[in-house]
C-alpha cells in the first residue's frame, strides 16, 4: 500500500543516511589528515619526497596493521545491533543495559590483548610481514597502538547509539572529533616538531574524543554504566601479563634460534594461551 511504502521509505532514510554519514566521517579523517599533514610539513620546510616517504610508512604499515583488530571490533559491534534494537523496542531497559555491558566487555576482551600484543611485538611483526621495512613502522605502532582500544570502544558505542534510536549523535560526535583532530595536527607539527608522529597524535585524539563523547551519550540515553573492574581492569591486567609473557618468549626463542618469523609466531600462540589462562584465573569472563 502507498502508506506502508511511505513508512518503510521513511524508516530506511532515517536509518541508513545517519549510518552512512557517520561511516563517511570516519573515512574522511584519513583524507583530511593526508592533505593537512603533507601541506603543513612541506610548508614547514621538509622535502616533499621525505614527507611522502613518512606518509607511505604511516598509511602502508601503521594503518594497515592497526585496522585489523579494529575491524574485528566493527564486526562484533554490528552483530550486537539487532538484539539491542529489539530490547530497546520492547522498552526493556534492563535488557538494554545488559546487552550493552556484554558487548562492551566482549569487545574489550579482544581489543586489550590486540593492543598490548601490537605494542610488544611491533618490530617483529613488521619484519615478519614486511621484510625490509624501516624501523619507523614498528615505532609508529608502539606509539599509536593505544588507539586500538579507543577506536574499538567508539565503534561499539556508535552501534549502540544506532541501536537505541540515537542515530544523529554519532555524526555530531564524529564532527567534533574531526575538528579536534584537525586542531591537534598543526600544534603537534609546528609546536612540538613531531613530523610523522603528528599523525599518531591526531589519530589518538580523534579516537579518544569519539570514545569519550559516545560514552557520555550512551550513558545519557540508556542509563548504562560499565562495571569498571570487569570491563576494563581485568582484561587490561590479563593483557599486561600476556605482554610480559610474549616479550619473554620472543626474547628467549630469538636468542636460541635467531629466526624472527618462528619466534614471532611462537610468541603469538604463547600469548593467546597465557591471556586465556590469566583471564580465567582472575575471573575476567
Amino acid at each position: 500500500q502507498p502508506e506502508a511504502y511511505g513508512s518503510v521509505m521513511k524508516i530506511l532514510i532515517m536509518t541508513i543516511i545517519p549510518i552512512l554519514l557517520s561511516t563517511t566521517l570516519y573515512n574522511l579523517v584519513s583524507i583530511v589528515d593526508q592533505g593537512l599533514f603533507k601541506n603543513l610539513a612541506i610548508a614547514q620546510g621538509h622535502a616533499s619526497d621525505q614527507v611522502s616517504l613518512w606518509w607511505g610508512v604511516y598509511s602502508g604499515y601503521y594503518r594497515v596493521l592497526v585496522n585489523v583488530p579494529i575491524s574485528i571490533s566493527t564486526a562484533l559491534a554490528t552483530s550486537s545491533v539487532p538484539a539491542l534494537a529489539a530490547a530497546f523496542a520492547k522498552q526493556d531497559r534492563g535488557q538494554v543495559k545488559r546487552k550493552i555491558s556484554l558487548s562492551m566487555r566482549f569487545v574489550l576482551i579482544v581489543a586489550m590483548p590486540c593492543t598490548v600484543g601490537m605494542i610488544v611485538l611491533a618490530h617483529p611483526i613488521i619484519r615478519l610481514l614486511f621484510p625490509g621495512a624501516s624501523d619507523l613502522a614498528g615505532t609508529l605502532i608502539q606509539a599509536g597502538g593505544i588507539s586500538i582500544i579507543f577506536y574499538s570502544i567508539s565503534t561499539l558505542s556508535n552501534a549502540v547509539l544506532q541501536g537505541i534510536d540515537q542515530m544523529r549523535i554519532p555524526i555530531r560526535n564524529a564532527v567534533i572529533a574531526l575538528a579536534a583532530n584537525v586542531a591537534a595536527v598543526p600544534v603537534s607539527l609546528y609546536v612540538f616538531d613531531l613530523n610523522i608522529y603528528t599523525m599518531i597524535v591526531g589519530n589518538v585524539v580523534f579516537s579518544l574524543v569519539m570514545c569519550i563523547l559516545n560514552g557520555l551519550s550512551v550513558k545519557k540515553h540508556s542509563g548504562f554504566r560499565p562495571d569498571i573492574m570487569k570491563t576494563f581492569v581485568k582484561p587490561a591486567a590479563a593483557a599486561v601479563i600476556m605482554g610480559a609473557a610474549v616479550y619473554g618468549v620472543y626474547f628467549i626463542t630469538y636468542r636460541v634460534t635467531g629466526i624472527n618469523a618462528l619466534c614471532t609466531v611462537v610468541s603469538i600462540f604463547a600469548g593467546m594461551i597465557v591471556y586465556a589462562v590469566a583471564l580465567l584465573l582472575i575471573k575476567g569472563i
